[in-house]
């Protein structure tokens, strides 16, 4: 009797319902073009399967690899198949979410003292100005300009051996002020040097010590008389050049921050107008006028060599 007892228990044990699956899993956040893993575990021996219950927001491999398709949300469903006699069917739905991804705008010129990276500009992107060869200067051979959300660059090419007699002595500096118009109106701020007015300048020294420095400038608007916004320490441009060549970026924010906090506010938009005046200041401290660009040939309209200002389209 006690050797019946032990086989029936023993065939009893075998007998016992089958152990219940289980499924372990996260829900799941990935940016777009990017993958991630579920990490999914089973007690079961059976292989996991996933299935995404849309594959145009996250699609999901045959091993728990999820890839970002588009931002969104979705759900994918985890499943093990019963295996007879040891494991239970068992399925689990997890929660995945698929974010944008923000790329930051990434500048196209950057302010290094190497301007190879404006002949890289699509054309049309920028505005590009050359002196007149009927202008009464000769300093200055050819600005552009440049802007996307951030910032605003300008690209200044000096006569060298111009340059070189101007700066022969190192108490001899090149005054620069970048001159801007935000309100798209002409006749209103500063209607001297230009045909048109423009409402701001960014002034600084743009050389000096016989050669070219980091330039740093101050803010103004004119408001009846020139006031003054910021300080060079602000940090609202900076440049830098090297041979005969110059680059410089005002930063939008900062521009716009200083702006509005006038009495007459006047924001830098996507649509803006600007020209750059040139000045030489000698060794004996007489300031002189170097060159105003844009300029237009001498004619009864622009006898003095002014021009219009150029007029830029920020690029998105």
């Amino acid at each position: 009797m006690a050797v019946i007892a032990m086989v029936c228990m023993v065939s009893c044990k075998k007998e016992d319902p089958t152990v219940t699956a289980t499924i372990t899993a996260g829900d799941v956040t990935v940016d777009v073009g990017q993958t991630a893993e579920i990490g999914a575990s089973t007690n079961s021996t059976a292989a996991i399967t996933y299935a995404s219950a849309d594959a145009s927001v996250a699609a999901v491999s045959a091993n728990g690899t999820v890839t970002g398709m588009k931002a969104g949300s979705t759900t994918i469903t985890l499943k093990v198949a019963a295996v007879e006699g040891k494991f239970t069917a068992a399925e689990k739905t997890i929660n995945v979410k698929v974010n944008e991804v923000v790329v930051p705008p990434t500048s196209a010129i950057t302010i290094d003292g190497d301007f190879s990276d404006w002949s890289k500009l699509e054309a049309g992107t920028f505005k590009r100005a050359f002196n007149d060869p009927d202008s009464p200067w000769e300093g200055v051979q050819e600005i552009r300009c440049f802007a996307d959300p951030d910032h605003v660059f300008y690209y200044i090419k000096y006569n060298a051996e111009y340059l070189a007699e101007l700066l022969d002595n190192e108490a001899e500096i090149l005054p620069i002020r970048l001159c801007i118009n935000t309100d798209g109106e002409f006749t209103s701020g500063y209607t001297s040097y230009f045909l048109e007015g423009y409402d701001f300048i960014i002034e600084g020294a743009l050389a000096e010590n016989k050669a070219f420095t980091t330039y740093s400038g101050e803010m103004h608007q004119r408001i009846g008389s020139w006031v003054s916004l910021a300080k060079p320490e602000d940090g609202v441009v900076t440049g830098k050049g090297a041979g005969s060549e110059y680059e410089i970026m005002p930063d939008r924010a900062l521009f716009n921050e200083f702006a509005a906090k006038s009495s007459v506010p006047m924001l830098m938009g996507d649509e803006f107008q600007t020209g750059i005046r040139f000045y030489f200041i000698n060794s004996s401290g007489k300031w002189d006028e170097l060159s105003n660009m844009p300029n237009s040939s001498i004619d009864e309209e622009a006898g003095n060599g002014w021009g219009y200002l150029m007029r830029i389209s920020t690029n998105k």
